[in-house]
């Protein structure tokens, strides 16, 4: 777990990453706007929402890694673009602490310690 200090870290690193959410929040709208054929999504639109979403996440964790020092952080590949959460371990001296962000509300972040 996080000690307070550590915690504020990352709050502020995310909070400073508004943006980059804003933009994963467009993301998750385009994937649900994508057009059906008969296979199911259109495949190459998925892809490069995907790269777009991978693009945008490692910048998010990129920026929190410069700001916390000490931590690994092995980030979670959202498995269907439309949800709206990042997830990311931070590791440290082999303790591991699970980290969700939730930015489904617009202009706001839900920052969770899952362990």
């Amino acid at each position: 777990m996080l000690n307070d200090e550590e915690y504020e870290i990352v709050k502020d690193s995310l909070i400073e990453s508004r943006r980059l959410f804003e933009k994963l929040n467009n993301v998750a709208d385009q994937y649900n706007e994508l057009e059906h054929d008969e296979s199911g999504y259109s495949l190459e639109d998925e892809e490069t929402l995907q790269r777009h979403w991978k693009k945008l996440s490692s910048k998010i964790i990129d920026s929190l890694a410069q700001s916390l020092e000490g931590y690994s952080i092995e980030l979670y590949n959202n498995e269907i673009l439309s949800d709206r959460e990042l997830l990311f371990n931070l590791v440290k001296e082999n303790e591991i602490t699970k980290i969700s962000v939730d930015y489904s509300q617009r202009d706001s972040l839900n920052i969770s310690q899952i362990s």
